[in-house]
């Protein structure tokens, strides 16, 4: 018994997917198209129940400098596959 990565299920290894998992698995290579990561990271729950206004402002600026890491990561990453593709360097 594993734990499926894209509905988080878990399954046998000889089940057969079922219609929810089909669609978290066609999302995720939806994302896979669009250069994100395939399952993305879920990180809703870290706020608490009863979490204070300065507990929820930490949470979310860490949460967007995570994200903007990514997206420069990605755009780091796409600016080498561009610059394989042309043969040469892009300037800015």
């Amino acid at each position: 018994m594993e734990q499926c990565r894209y509905c988080g299920k878990t399954r046998d290894e000889w089940d057969c997917h079922g219609p929810a998992c089909r669609g978290a698995i066609a999302r995720a290579l939806q994302r896979q198209r669009q250069g994100l990561p395939m399952v993305a990271n879920v990180i809703r729950n870290e706020i608490p129940e009863n979490a204070s206004t300065g507990e929820v402002i930490h949470v979310l600026s860490r949460q967007r400098m995570r994200a903007r890491r990514g997206n420069e990561e990605r755009r780091e990453r796409k600016a080498l596959e561009s610059a394989d593709e042309t043969g040469g360097t892009t300037h800015r």
